[in-house]
């Protein structure tokens, strides 16, 4: 007999198992990540109740400050988990401005049965309320025991009460023994509760006294605004005023506000996107960069039409403190045709321009800011073109463009840094792996600390400091993303079915292999189109994703970062026999041919073509000119790929065996998305999307020539589309990106 008493709670056709930490429906395992299985779980011990926004917070992020947006996402993993709706919720309702309840009718159970038997007994936690004098006498136990040791769960008087209840209840079918041995566990766990809250309590208040000094809930976050419209924003010296984009249909206009008075004017209007902003560090300038070609504008605050100031620049520049020069990033292409960086610097009026450093892809130079003395540029530098952490931070002498690295800490990728005064050091936005979401972080003057300053499912991306860097601004990110399915010839009728992020494709037998965030980190799953049959394929193995299957439906071929940067994967289709075929430089996009031999895929060093076999032997280079997102035609006798015209983008057609290209096909006007090229089932046609005017288009190329546009999907970002094998259904991934601009306080206490 099992002396293991497990701790179930039950709802609908849901269990969640406490002990195990799994929530199963039917009996079979649902995905969730740890801090949505704690939301739910908070929410069952507390069953009919509303448990507040900071109960919550407090629970789930005890020593950690989080924005109360990452309960709201968590809500809503909850919810896709569950089936649930927020509109007409069957089981998480939403109560205005206080919290959340569990509403479905919840059973508490305790068994001794093994994992694979049912629990043994069930009672209502309403059950224990009937005997008010149980609860009197547990009372003393509730929350005496401690988090200390990741294995000891907080035993409630609740709890206890509904164990002691089982005993007295004639119609459990747990036994006598059992039911002492359930007591005698409960009573020891409130005793070890005690012993370990006794410990703690003598240690003292420097522990506690510690652990505020360590925490970053000193810090504070206001959000400015909140209507998923702000891309960039930026913070006067003197912390008054806030320079803000709103970005509509791929244009945005620049606002300014008096944050004392919360006043707000326009004060450039919508025409092109803009790219970054920054206030000039006597407050009287705002500088902008907007449009295709980016262009760097200064406008006075007081008004007046923008001056025009440098061509050719990236989003990020940096103004030097007595704002006579500016630093910024500037690229183009090569003779190779690869993307080329150059970090520049020019008198505030756009004159005197000189290069400090120069790069070619695929080490890139990014987020540039002057020092605070002015003789250096501190920037991020390296490659995050295959998924791993190779980007360092680098400081850059003006004087004769010498370069010393700054810290050995490495990063996936930096978008923004800002020196705090006296050079006590720097706040960087940006993020440590390739499957993190951006955070803030401080280094040290030299350095030597390193550390985490936000966390949480919300990106924090743009940065300004006040010139005491008591205030700060940065921007919030969120993607919102699902999958769609429609039949081929109603593309206007897709219907939602599931969460779902970037590159997804078809099996032969019409089932949908796609990538989730659902278990924390960007993993495969394989389902009907019905959600039938749904099944997590890889788990805690880096992020994983772009899948191709081979047309016998044996094989799934796919890219992982699990061995640090981004190769090509083989795994049988139900997710086992999981084998890396590439090595060296990163590859990207696998497209297997139609005999399931061969897997071609780009390198993310030169973007050439290359293809190994799906044995995975050593890989071959078709290319010596880019030619990415390879698609093979339906006879296997050629590739299409999106090559390089100069500067512009095109269409390359070339043979399966590689060489130059036999044709070449121009864009249709705008940017190519959706990372996908597709063959029609009958070989004529190629399909691929645009970005045009601040819609997503899907356009048919017909080899013969001729252009024909299939669909559009309005301001919605489309992040893949794919039609099935027998071209009787289209599915895409498509979703919208939200951004928000936050006040940052105290950020120099941290």
């Amino acid at each position: 007999m099992s002396l293991l008493i497990r701790h179930f709670y039950r709802f609908a056709d849901f269990t969640l198992d406490t002990d195990q930490r799994v929530l199963l429906r039917d009996g079979k395992p649902v995905a969730l990540t740890p801090k949505v299985f704690e939301t739910l779980l908070v929410l069952a011990e507390h069953n009919g109740r509303i448990v507040t926004k900071e109960e919550f917070m407090k629970r789930l992020w005890p020593d950690s400050f989080v924005e109360e947006s990452n309960l709201i996402f968590n809500i809503q993993q909850l919810r896709r988990a569950l089936g649930d709706d927020a509109r007409r919720p069957v089981y998480v309702q939403t109560v205005a401005r206080r919290g959340y309840r569990l509403i479905a009718p919840v059973e508490e159970m305790l068994s001794d049965a093994s994992p694979s038997e049912p629990p043994a007994s069930r009672f209502s936690s309403s059950d224990a309320q009937s005997h008010p004098d149980v609860l009197n006498r547990m009372e003393g136990s509730q929350n005496l025991s401690t988090d200390a040791g990741n294995h000891h769960r907080t035993t409630t008087s609740e709890e206890c009460a509904a164990a002691i209840d089982v005993a007295r209840t004639p119609s459990t079918r747990i036994g006598k023994r059992r039911v002492a041995i359930a007591f005698a566990l409960v009573v020891l766990a409130a005793v070890a509760g005690f012993a370990v809250w006794k410990s703690v309590t003598n240690s003292g208040n420097d522990l506690r006294r510690t652990t505020e000094l360590s925490s970053p809930s000193s810090i504070k976050l206001e959000k400015l605004t909140v209507t998923g419209e702000s891309s960039h924003g930026a913070i006067s010296p003197d912390g008054k005023y806030l320079a803000y984009s709103r970005d509509r249909n791929r244009k945005s206009s620049v606002w300014l506000r008096q944050l004392a008075t919360n006043t707000n004017v326009e004060i450039v209007p919508a025409t092109e996107r803009v790219h970054g902003l920054t206030f000039s560090n006597s407050g009287e300038f705002l500088y902008i960069v907007k449009g295709d070609p980016t262009t760097l504008y200064r406008v006075s605050l007081l008004g007046g039409v923008p001056n025009r100031i440098l061509d050719d620049l990236s989003g990020a520049f940096s103004i030097s403190s007595d704002d006579s020069q500016i630093a910024f990033v500037r690229k183009s292409v090569n003779s190779d045709e690869q993307q080329e960086y150059q970090l520049m610097i020019a008198n505030s009026d756009g004159t005197g321009e000189r290069e400090l450093l120069k790069t070619t892809h695929p080490n890139a130079v990014a987020a540039p800011t002057w020092s605070l003395d002015g003789k250096s540029i501190v920037c991020a530098y390296g490659s995050s073109a295959g998924g791993s952490r190779d980007v360092s931070i680098i400081e850059v002498t003006v004087a004769n463009g010498t370069r010393t690295e700054v810290s050995p800490d490495k990063f996936f990728h930096v978008t923004r840094i800002a020196f705090l005064p006296n050079r006590t050091g720097l706040i960087l936005s940006a993020r440590r792996n390739f499957q993190d979401n951006t955070q803030l972080w401080r280094l040290s003057e030299r350095g030597s600390e390193f550390r985490q300053i936000t966390e949480g499912f919300i990106s924090y991306g743009d940065l300004s400091l006040t010139a005491t860097a008591d205030k700060a601004v940065t921007s919030q990110t969120v993607s919102i993303s699902d999958l769609w399915i429609a039949p081929a010839r109603e593309p206007q009728n897709l219907k939602k079915i599931t969460q779902a992020i970037d590159n997804f494709c078809w099996t032969p037998n019409g089932q949908i292999v796609y990538s989730s965030t659902t278990s924390g980190v960007e993993d495969l799953w394989i389902m009907q189109p019905d959600q039938v049959g749904l099944k997590q394929l890889t788990a805690n193995s880096g992020v994983n994703g772009t899948p191709a299957v081979t047309p016998d439906n044996r094989y799934i071929v796919f890219m992982s970062n699990r061995t640090g940067s981004f190769q090509v994967w083989r795994m049988d289709v139900d997710g086992g026999n999981q084998k890396q075929l590439t090595y060296g430089s990163a590859k990207n996009f696998p497209a297997i041919s139609p005999d399931g031999k061969w897997v071609f895929c780009d390198s993310t060093d030169n973007w050439h073509l290359c293809k190994v076999s799906i044995d995975g032997r050593e890989s071959e280079i078709l290319t010596e000119y880019p030619a990415a997102y390879p698609a093979v035609s339906p006879d296997g006798r050629f590739v299409a790929a999106l090559g390089r015209d100069g500067a512009k983008r095109d269409l390359v057609l070339l043979p399966v065996e590689g060489g130059l290209p036999m044709r070449r096909f121009k864009l249709v006007e705008g940017d190519f998305s959706g990372n996908r090229l597709q063959w029609t089932v009958d070989g004529r046609a190629l399909i691929y999307a645009v970005e045009l005017n601040g819609e997503a288009h899907m356009i048919k190329q017909q080899l013969g020539g001729g252009v024909e546009r299939i669909t559009s999907f309005g301001d919605e970002d489309l992040f893949d589309f794919g039609y099935s094998f027998d071209g009787r259904f289209l599915a895409v991934t498509r979703g919208e990106w939200q951004h928000d601009i936050v006040l940052v306080s105290n950020l120099d206490r941290h």
